[in-house]
């Protein structure tokens, strides 16, 4: 259980430094990129012990249980999964589901939330299209997200504790980290031994 916890809290390490370095630079789009294929891997670790690849279900079934928790958030599951294959497919804000009508489209906005400008974008926001588009701040969105990752790395580990299955899934879909983990252990035991 030590080596589980290990390659969570590596997993939630790394997330982070990436997703804060393009927070930091306002690299937004290249942020928004990182953080839905990490939903994808959570919502998947999340997910019933047999299923072995992430999907829609799985994604908008994390977002709703760690995401929208996050208070002033105007979009919806749905949005967010049409946002994800819009943003990784295209890099733009269209997806097959807003062009059908089954998603709004996320338009994503920075700085002060109480600025006329701001005002402006998210009143033009929720007129422009009949409803098509819904406003996202990229502040709250990456806020929410960190607020998850304080909390799911618990609910990862009581879910290995209570069946081997989630434990298997999590090692195979983290393995990268249990290599970086087994390296770094490797490097200290063999800095340690020749110190002596």
């Amino acid at each position: 259980m030590q080596l589980t916890q290990k390659l969570i809290e590596k997993f939630c390490m790394n997330t982070l430094s990436a997703t804060g370095m393009l927070y930091r630079e306002k690299l937004y789009g290249q942020m928004l990129v990182l953080l839905y294929s990490s939903i994808d891997s959570m919502g998947l670790l999340d997910a019933r012990p047999t299923q072995t690849s992430a999907s829609g279900e799985s994604f908008k079934n994390w977002v709703k249980k760690c995401l929208l928790t996050y208070p002033g958030l105007e979009y919806n599951e749905v949005d967010l999964w049409a946002a994800r294959c819009a943003v990784l497919h295209t890099f733009t804000s269209e997806s097959d589901l807003s062009k059908g009508g089954r998603a709004r489209e996320v338009q994503h906005y920075s700085g002060p939330k109480d600025s006329p400008m701001a005002k402006a974008f998210v009143a033009a926001t929720k007129t422009i299209d009949n409803g098509k588009h819904v406003h996202a701040h990229i502040e709250d969105t990456y806020l929410a997200f960190l607020e998850a990752l304080k909390v799911f790395p618990k609910d990862l580990l009581n879910n290995s504790g209570k069946d081997p299955a989630y434990e298997a899934r999590l090692h195979k879909v983290l393995q990268q980290f249990a290599l970086l983990t087994s390296n770094n252990a490797l490097k200290s035991r063999t800095s340690f031994a020749g110190t002596g």
